[in-house]
């Protein structure tokens, strides 16, 4: 009922019945027939007028937003309720809602219309790290991607930075002010455009690394040196000068000595860091040989103290007496080791090896065959006062702690055979029935027959048709 008839009816009944008590009986029928006649009149529903609305992705649906007239009612006098149950707010589309109005006098309309959630808010910009509004800080020879400093993103569709254009490309390896323009668009078309100014510019410290952290340690009386704990670069600049506060002496130890160091660049980047430095004796003596690797005679007899120069220790000075020398055994070939070794008070020790190379010559057999040159030839004797061609040969051997057969013929069993152009000092000649020893430039030493001694003769006039070596 409109709120105005029933304000008249009030102040009407309220006069006439309150105030005029003598006219109660009929004032109240004349109020009952008003009411019942007015009713009688609106027998009409309200009209929805709204076929199809739109709202907002992500907003709550409101009946307010709907058309709905009425013959006598006006629309806020009017109960509007939707069925909303398959309407989702979170995602675009189209939906069929069900609607009731009902007016003042219980009049009822229904009707399903259409509700369309939309998307009409465009995506936002964001500018990433320290740039504020349109200034974007870029670091120079940076990346060229300007979505590595601004994201955009959008209501629906979330991120979308991988469909940012641009109307230029940005060059990070040029200093200076660069203006791009920026547009993106959501998957409703909605579309933002803004320009954003790039500050190309050198953004980077200097970057300490320490090698070995902290705290570190020095040496006893070296000379202290930065590069030693740390280095120091720049994404620009090749050098950067670092400004150290505090010095290190090398003579003190166990005491922790602190230096601070800062590092900037040209474009005023800093970088700071600091070294808590501790002197202490770390370093082994130095062992000095006059030579690393040697060569010697098996069974000979070596200085080996003869190759030691030196050895110094940066705190307890020369200690070169205290150097204990490893043995050495002579009495068989091969490649062997001698270690020369010290320690200083601290405790560091120091090892240099020295190689041996323990060898058995030919010059050596040659010697000792000479020495019994005109010694005489006599059939089946092995020396030393005499001696037939094998006996000569083994005996010779044997004198240097070789082992080799009686006879020439077991002599080539036993060896290594070679061609008479592969001969080396030392090597035996052989041809069936006779063996010599070969002492170099086309000679060779052996007991020739009965009657004969012991003499060097040239090996044409041998008849040879093959070495034989056992030497290695």
């Amino acid at each position: 009922m409109d709120r105005n008839i029933k304000k008249n009816i009030k102040n009407y009944v309220e006069e006439k019945i309150m105030k005029r008590k003598m006219m109660f009986l009929p004032i109240v029928a004349v109020a009952t027939f008003m009411l019942v006649g007015y009713a009688a009149v609106d027998r009409k529903k309200p009209v929805i007028v709204s076929d199809r609305i739109s709202i907002a992705y992500g907003e709550k649906f409101d009946t307010d937003v709907i058309d709905v007239t009425d013959n006598h009612d006006s629309r806020d006098m009017i109960q509007v309720t939707a069925d909303t149950s398959s309407l989702n707010v979170k995602q675009l589309g189209t939906y069929q809602v069900e609607v009731n109005a009902v007016d003042q006098f219980n009049n009822q309309a229904t009707k399903t219309i259409e509700v369309d959630v939309v998307d009409e808010v465009a995506p936002e910009f964001e500018v990433l790290g320290s740039g504020e509004g349109y200034v974007v800080e870029v670091p120079i020879n940076g990346s060229n991607d300007v979505t590595s400093y601004i994201h955009a993103s959008d209501n629906v569709d979330g991120d979308v930075t991988p469909f940012i254009e641009t109307n230029k490309e940005l060059d990070a390896s040029v200093a200076g002010m660069q203006t791009i323009d920026l547009k993106v668009s959501d998957t409703s078309e909605n579309e933002i455009t803004k320009t954003f100014t790039f500050a190309v510019s050198d953004l980077e410290a200097p970057v300490i690394s320490l090698k070995s952290g902290h705290d570190v340690v020095c040496d006893y009386g070296s000379q202290f040196n930065l590069n030693d704990y740390m280095t120091i670069t720049d994404n620009i600049d090749e050098t950067v000068n670092p400004v150290v506060e505090g010095t290190v002496d090398t003579s003190k130890e166990n005491e922790v000595q602190k230096v601070k160091v800062t590092v900037q660049d040209q474009a005023g980047n800093k970088a700071e860091s600091y070294l808590n430095v501790t002197v202490k004796d770390i370093s082994a003596p130095v062992i000095s040989l006059s030579q690393s690797q040697i060569k010697v005679d098996k069974g000979a007899t070596v200085d080996l103290n003869s190759y030691l120069t030196s050895a110094i220790d940066n705190k307890d000075g020369d200690v070169k007496s205290q150097v204990k020398i490893d043995s050495l055994d002579t009495s068989s070939t091969g490649s062997k080791t001698v270690n020369y070794t010290v320690s200083d008070k601290a405790g560091n020790k120091a090892v240099v090896p020295l190689t041996v190379e323990v060898t058995f010559s030919g010059e050596q057999l040659v010697k000792t065959a000479t020495s019994k040159l005109g010694t005489p030839y006599v059939w089946g004797a092995t020396g030393p006062t005499s001696f037939d061609c094998s006996g000569f040969t083994q005996w010779v051997y044997r004198q240097h702690g070789i082992s080799i057969p009686r006879t020439s013929g077991a002599q080539k069993s036993a060896g290594k055979t070679i061609s008479l152009s592969e001969l080396q000092v030392g090597d035996i000649v052989w041809r069936s029935g006779h063996v010599g020893i070969y002492i170099g430039g086309g000679q060779y030493i052996h007991a020739p027959t009965s009657g004969d001694v012991v003499k060097i003769s040239n090996m044409s006039s041998g008849k040879f048709t093959c070495g034989v070596r056992y030497t290695n």
